[in-house]
């Protein structure tokens, strides 16, 4: 099975915004595993995808959090 190409994407995000996705990793990591902060980042898009399509979130709930951000 041929290897999956992976994309690269780089974001500026803020202090307040890296803290919480450190916490987020340290709080999924154990002893055995640790969690990359680029790991919690895909399981957030999965999420935000998975509950856009079961019609859990709406398009409009999540333009008005990008609207609140920018404020």
């Amino acid at each position: 099975m041929p290897k999956k190409e992976k994309k690269r994407l780089q974001v500026v995000i803020s202090e307040d915004q890296d803290a919480l996705l450190t916490k987020a990793a340290y709080e999924l990591s154990s002893p055995e595993r640790l969690v990359s902060k680029s790991e919690v980042v895909r399981l957030a898009i999965q999420k935000i995808a998975r509950e856009l399509e079961e019609g859990r979130m709406s398009v409009e709930e999540l333009k008005a959090k990008l609207a609140e951000e920018e404020d």
